[in-house]
């Protein structure tokens, strides 16, 4: 059944990938933080800080309202049977928002401080536009079709495979090999020959997070913090595959088989830091990310268009099928994550700051919203056998002179999948740099950001199809602008 497992296309059901989709997060960050590549943990004092160690709240010293405006293009270029093409997508939209309210502790008292209030941070983008374009391929989706119809009566089809083989049943795309086999099927398109395929992915969305978070200072020394966050997960994505036959005599033209998916939902996670100054220059800090359950639901449907180069008894050409409407609900509990984090503070000349986050994917898990109805133990141990654990290393500098800042930054996160898993790819890097300037009262922070990284994709079964190699890139423009009363 792997051939199931790596169909971003045909497999409705949902799997390990969708899983790893709502778990894949990470700190979106201010345009100050993504100068520095989001090495915050033990910095703190900005809107960043919310989504690696609240304790960093505990640093301002003031009340502070910001917001971090972002530009942002995704860039994906796909390789497939040897033939490259690339497709872009840009997108404005707010990356951060915080409020931090700071509160004097009493005079002389060891709580020196503490800081309270909100904070909204865009902690993973599905905005793609993708696009897989193989000009000459020896095989046809229409064989997964076949393989999946065998040994089913024809009239079955519709109710047993409505979303997949009953299309392709219902508009002539497979069709029964003899009257006297009624339940072996033969794709319109022999398997072998060549034909143009093209795949296009329009991918919408974003995993966000609110929280609301309570820090203090004790001592000028040790910062504490904890936040409550309200997660939000949002993807839609329409899949469209077209083939073309290359051979005239054959009877099928094209064929268009296309998804509509939609996933909604949240769920609650907790996050909570320290931070502690063990010399006036130098910190270290550490943090605690709680699983979070969130609740999602799935609506889909697909569609498959065939058109024929001889006209039927009727004069018809084209024929067109869809499925009935499809909606479940389930869970997903994401993993936990620790972070533990370094900073060496050059007095008021500058700073260096290095992060580690450690992840394991395979402590994720799907649940059923009714366990009577289905309890995903099959691909909760694809979970335990696709992934391997995550290491993030996030360093970054600033330097000051006068009331301007100047930023760089660098990280690297592992690829999620296994070795020798064929969907393992490149790791993801970030390339940052920024500068911002600020006063007592208005601070304007920029921030600018490369992330790369690559992997591979089946579009259907990898028995009948040679996977699609892509490399994502996306360019980040983060202009925070921050008030201080």
């Amino acid at each position: 059944m792997v051939a199931v497992l790596l169909l971003p296309l045909v497999a409705l059901a949902q799997n390990e990938e969708d899983a790893l989709r709502a778990s894949d997060i990470r700190p979106g960050g201010t345009g100050r933080s993504t100068g520095m590549a989001n090495a915050f943990g033990a910095l703190g004092a900005d809107g960043a800080a919310i989504g690696i160690n609240p304790a960093g709240m505990g640093l301002f010293r003031i009340t502070e309202l910001s917001i971090t405006p972002t530009l942002e293009i995704n860039e994906a270029r796909s390789t497939h049977y040897g033939n490259a093409t690339t497709d872009a997508r840009a997108k404005l939209l707010v990356n951060n928002f915080m409020l931090a309210i700071h509160n004097p502790g009493r005079q002389n008292g060891a709580w020196r401080s503490s800081t309270y209030g909100i904070a909204f941070d865009r902690q993973a983008s599905m905005q793609w536009d993708r696009k897989a374009v193989g000009e000459r391929v020896p095989g046809t989706i229409l064989q997964q079709f076949v393989n999946e119809a065998e040994g089913t009566p024809g009239g079955d089809l519709d109710s047993l495979f409505g979303f997949t083989a009953g299309l392709a049943w219902n508009t002539y795309a497979i069709n029964p090999l003899d009257d006297s086999l009624a339940f072996t099927f033969v794709s319109a398109i022999p398997f072998g020959d060549v034909v143009r395929m093209e795949q296009t992915y329009e991918e919408r969305g974003a995993s966000s997070n609110t929280a609301f978070f309570y820090s203090g200072n004790y001592l000028d020394r040790l910062y504490v913090g904890a936040a409550v966050g309200i997660s939000s997960h949002r993807y839609e994505r329409v899949a469209t595959h077209v083939e073309t036959t290359l051979d005239q005599s054959e009877d099928l033209a094209t064929l268009t088989y296309s998804e509509d998916l939609s996933t909604t939902g949240g769920g609650i996670d907790l996050k909570v830091g320290v931070i502690g100054r063990v010399t006036d220059q130098f910190r270290l800090g550490a943090a605690y990310h709680s699983p979070c359950w969130l609740n999602l639901n799935d609506t889909y449907f697909t569609e498959m268009v065939t058109t024929f180069r001889t006209p039927d008894a009727n004069g018809r050409t084209s024929y067109s099928a869809a499925s009935p409407d499809g909606l479940f609900s389930y869970r997903v509990r994401t993993p936990w994550r620790m972070v533990f984090s370094g900073a060496y503070v050059f007095g008021k000349h500058g700073l260096v700051s290095v992060d580690y986050t450690y992840m394991d994917p395979r402590r994720m898990e799907l649940r059923s919203e009714d366990a009577g109805v289905y309890d995903f133990a099959a691909e909760n141990a694809r979970i335990s056998s696709s992934f391997e654990p995550v290491h993030s290393v996030r360093a970054g500098t600033e330097w000051r002179h006068g009331n301007w800042y100047y930023r760089l930054g660098w990280g690297f996160a592992g690829n999620p999948y296994r070795a020798g898993d064929v969907r393992h790819g490149e790791p993801q890097r970030t390339y940052a740099g920024g500068l911002g300037y600020r006063t007592d009262h208005v601070g304007v922070d920029l921030g600018l950001n490369l992330v790369t990284r690559s992997g591979n994709y089946y579009q259907y079964d990898p028995e009948l199809v040679e996977a699609v190699t892509e490399e994502r890139r996306s360019y980040r423009a983060m202009l925070t602008l921050s008030f201080r009363p």
